[in-house]
């Protein structure tokens, strides 16, 4: 019954915002018309939340109109970077407040929304809402939520039958794959198909381990350099991996999808993925099986200086076009757009599904699932640093990943992709200008 919901509530979605069919009649009878490119899948349970957003956004502004159309993964950016260079871009879009979407939000294509948020709106939000998220300092969006990108999960009932428990150190996690590969379970799930996975999971948590949270920051401007220990380490580490048989078999052909539904199946004991894959396991997992699954951080590493650590960036948002700015009525729409879906309406409606907003919500008052209860607790706990690929440029981050999957497959060391990441960023990346 849940399924069929949500695919009625999807196809309502799709009929109110994705056809563009109407669009110039809907203009006359008074309708301001937005065109809008979303990184999301819609059918996704994931995604249950912003669908219940978009619908409730259309019941209160039904004045504006929401021409959209929906993508995501590598298919979302590689559109959107052809949109960019062609200079013709929708009016409202997702974007990131790093480097990701560099390519819209740094090339003068992307509004620069400050002066249109006042203290007051501001004040409802955690203050790291608006850290700075362009090169100039500016706020390109709302960030409704903050996406921890480390986190592994742990199958304790698995464990427990194997008579093991979660490893204290590294040097533990590895004593354990033989008893794991033994009992015919692989020991780490992780889909590092895309060549940002293994970035984005694992790179910046063991960088920070190992330099701690300001040394990407220096290692960024140029006052330290990336041939320095702490990313070499943080490479050996990723590459220790590999060679103890801690992934599962073909880790850089599998998708995430295909790394969560292993995990899910129960082949494996740990999950290597972000913290919003809670709201999927929610939905698709049994209780039981929830129950059993622990959300942990990697365990300490030999000579890390700083213990226990996650890492996480404000997540996605969406942006509004520069050119939007020459309409009133459209910049109006738009602001009213972003504005709800991160304030307090749409946070309200987002916590229901189990995301952790922004916006300062009290979520005592919201009844979250067995994971996102955990997530929760998982955010509260742990220390964040920064996500590497939220700080360095997407072009030098895409050829280190490349090195990292060519790596993890037994070619190339850590101290030559050192060098070659940091003659990259000293000679092109704009955190050196």
């Amino acid at each position: 019954m849940k399924k069929i919901a949500l695919f009625a509530l999807v196809l309502v979605l799709s009929m109110s915002f994705v056809t563009g069919a109407g669009t110039k009649e809907a203009a006359k009878d008074g309708k301001v018309v937005l065109t809008a490119y979303m990184q999301i899948d819609p059918a996704n349970d994931q995604y249950a939340g912003h669908n219940a957003v978009m619908a409730a956004f259309a019941e209160k502004y039904p004045n504006i109109q929401l021409d959209i159309e929906y993508a995501s993964g590598e298919a979302f950016h590689q559109k959107f970077q052809s949109m960019a260079a062609s200079k013709k871009i929708p009016d409202v879009f997702t974007c990131y407040g790093g480097a990701r979407t560099a390519y819209v939000t740094e090339t003068g294509l992307t509004l620069d929304i400050t002066p249109y948020l006042d203290d007051t709106f501001k004040s409802q939000f955690a203050s790291a809402t608006w850290l700075p998220q362009g090169s100039a300092g500016v706020l390109y969006m709302i960030p409704p939520s903050f996406a921890v990108c480390h986190s592994i999960y742990a199958n304790t009932a698995i464990l427990e039958k194997l008579g093991l428990s979660y490893p204290e150190t590294f040097e533990e996690l590895v004593a354990q794959v033989p008893t794991i590969r033994a009992a015919g379970y692989y020991p780490m799930s992780m889909g590092n198909k895309d060549p940002w996975v293994v970035n984005s999971w694992l790179l910046g948590t063991f960088i920070e381990r190992f330099g701690g949270r300001e040394w990407i920051l220096k290692a960024a401007k140029g006052e330290a350099s990336f041939t320095d220990e702490p990313f070499v380490k943080a490479l050996e580490v990723i590459q220790a991996m590999s060679k103890e048989g801690l992934f599962s078999p073909g880790v850089n052909q599998m998708s995430n999808t295909e790394a969560d539904q292993e995990f899910y199946q129960q082949k494996s004991v740990y999950l290597i993925d972000a913290a919003w894959r809670t709201s999927a396991m929610d939905s698709q997992l049994p209780e039981a099986q929830r129950k059993a699954i622990d959300m942990r951080v990697f365990p300490a590493l030999p000579g890390e200086k700083y213990h226990n650590t996650s890492s996480a960036v404000a997540s996605e948002g969406f942006g509004i076009a520069k050119a939007v700015e020459k309409d009133q009525a459209k910049l109006d729409a738009a602001l009213a757009f972003i504005k709800f879906y991160a304030g307090e309406e749409g946070a309200s409606i987002r916590a229901k599904f189990g995301e952790v907003p922004s916006y300062n919500l009290d979520l005592n008052k919201f009844a979250v699932d067995v994971m996102q209860g955990k997530f929760v607790e998982f955010s509260a706990t742990y220390p964040m640093g920064y996500v590497f690929d939220s700080i360095m440029d997407g072009e030098g981050v895409n050829i280190l990943n490349t090195d990292l999957q060519a790596m993890m497959m037994g070619s190339g060391n850590p101290k030559d992709i050192a060098a070659k990441y940091e003659a990259w960023v000293a000679k092109n990346d704009s955190n050196r200008d």
